[in-house]
């Protein structure tokens, strides 16, 4: 992406190359998160626009998130909830020193800089849009972008005490393996469709001991053991471990109510999701309902996407929301039924 960056002598416009090298920094930088995709279609029509002599245009925070979905190739029935102001200024301010230091290296003398055009209730939202300011380091504290916000305390890019999430719920897609058997929606777990799911990790358990039955069959004749019996062997338990590594996610469902689903489970699109079985309120006939979904919040330090995944040795047993901008350091307790976590900096009790 470097080598096809603009040279500072490729456009007379600085504030087109400004963009241009904004948006390479975004690209290497952003990933395929809500905010850094929203602010990349900013970018862009803001680059057209200059392009053609117009000023920077605004776009605001719901046909922002709808590109965002519509890129992603998610489901345009589902109503996708539009971006906040607050998020959004959280993640360019923590990151402006990062690219104001990438467009000084490149030759650009400004930088780009979110405005937010606060709005006015449900029918006048959030506006966005690009002006330029001297690219020059930032001091630590400098938050001139949330200062304009409402919830000043919310905004502090290094805010001090334990901070609070609340977990948004989206409908995950299945693998094509679990659509073709159960179907992708969600049902109860004492359903015939239940007891195919948990049946399927049955199987999976009577195969490693089948597996195993063979191996004792064939290693309880007296003969010399060969390399055929060695590769025999170690095919067996390559098997045993990947039936056993598949099935986990079902196996542990209804001890832990929310497990990840990992690849096996989740469609090629499908990067982050999870099974869940918790009881549905809104269902008369009561009892747990199994879905797959994907539990997300947003990072309240720097506004990345946080995930669930695996608490691994620091926090064993148990599921917790990672950052996906600082995985080790912004690591938040996950809670099923109030779908509610705070950051934690020591051991789970």
């Amino acid at each position: 992406m470097q080598g096809n960056s603009p040279k500072g002598g490729e456009t007379r416009n600085p504030q087109v190359f400004a963009v241009r090298l904004a948006l390479d920094w975004i690209e290497q930088n952003g990933g395929q998160q809500r905010i850094p995709m929203a602010l990349r279609h900013l970018l862009e029509a803001t680059s057209v626009a200059l392009e053609r002599g117009d000023p920077p245009p605004e776009k605001d925070s719901q046909t922002l998130a709808d590109l965002w979905r519509l890129q992603k190739g998610g489901d345009s029935t589902v109503p996708v909830a539009p971006l906040r102001a607050g998020e959004m200024g959280r993640w360019w301010s923590s990151r402006k020193t990062h690219l104001a230091q990438f467009c000084r290296d490149r030759g650009s003398e400004l930088m780009p800089s979110l405005v937010i055009h606060a709005g006015g209730g449900r029918h006048h939202m959030t506006r966005f849009s690009i002006a330029f300011e001297e690219a020059v380091p930032f001091a630590p504290d400098d938050t001139s972008i949330e200062r304009s916000l409402p919830d000043p305390p919310a905004a502090a890019p290094h805010p001090v005490g334990p901070l609070a999430i609340t977990y948004r719920i989206d409908p995950a897609k299945p693998a094509l393996w679990m659509r073709l058997l159960v179907g992708s929606q969600p049902f109860r777990i004492n359903s015939w469709r239940g007891y195919v799911l948990l049946g399927s990790a049955v199987l999976n358990m009577g195969l490693i001991g089948a597996l195993g039955f063979l191996v004792y069959l064939d290693w309880s004749r007296p003969r010399p053991v060969s390399t055929s019996d060695l590769a025999h062997l170690a095919l067996v338990v390559a098997l045993s471990v990947g039936l056993w590594t598949l099935s986990r996610p079902v196996r542990e469902l209804p001890s832990r109510r929310v497990t990840l689903a990992g690849v096996s489970y989740l469609a090629i699109s499908q990067l982050h999701g999870q099974l869940r079985a918790m009881h549905d309120s809104d269902r008369k006939l009561g009892g747990r309902v199994f879905s797959v979904v994907r539990h997300w919040a947003v990072c309240p330090v720097c506004s990345a996407d946080v995930d669930l995944d695996e608490g691994g040795c620091a926090y064993p047993d148990r599921l917790v929301g990672r950052c996906h901008d600082s995985p080790s350091e912004h690591v938040f307790s996950f809670d099923p039924v109030t779908l509610s976590g705070s950051m934690v900096t020591g051991p789970l009790g």
